[in-house]
């Protein structure tokens, strides 16, 4: 199980030099894994026939809640990216477009699971794209973690874009 692993010890990818087959499957595992009960991500540069968001449409009809963030200006990936967007929302995920006076570049994953009555968050950091393509093109990284401070830290990024939290102006 990826996440008993995840608990154990942080794991860091390397892509292309690593299979982005790792954060499928991760997403995969947690879309079927019965102990998570919430998974948001952003999605800025998805794939035509994108695993990922797949795995999302998986998760929701497992009864998951599934928030994600899409942003619309990624240039030439913008009709991809709505596309899944539509298809997910239909599905009962809950879709929040890009706002026009922000670029949302962050390619993060924030899952809640309930182990025993507990509550436990993961996350996935990554300075790549959630697409199975680009990965074995550009050379990023993907951590995935449960540490608490970054997990906090990942589901307060989400607070923001959901509007849940408002940020005074600096």
């Amino acid at each position: 199980c990826i996440l008993h692993a995840i608990r154990q010890k942080d794991r860091l990818l390397y892509y292309p030099y690593e299979s982005f087959e790792e954060v499928i499957r991760f997403v995969n595992e947690i879309s079927e894994n019965p102990d998570v009960i919430e998974i948001k991500a952003t999605l800025y540069r998805v794939s035509k026939d994108s695993a990922i968001a797949k795995a999302f449409l998986k998760a929701l009809q497992n009864g998951k809640t599934v928030c994600v963030f899409i942003e619309t200006k990624a240039k030439f990936d913008e009709s991809n990216n709505i596309y899944w967007g539509e298809m997910l929302s239909k599905a009962g995920a809950t879709v929040i477009y890009s706002y026009p006076a922000i670029k949302v570049h962050s390619k993060i994953m924030h899952v809640k699971a309930e182990h025993n009555g507990v509550v436990q968050q993961y996350a996935y950091v990554g300075t790549g794209n959630f697409n199975e393509k680009t990965s074995k093109v550009y050379t990023d990284y993907g951590l995935l973690t449960a540490n608490k401070r970054i997990t906090k830290d990942i589901n307060r990024v989400f607070e923001v874009l959901e509007g849940k939290i408002i940020l005074p102006k600096p």
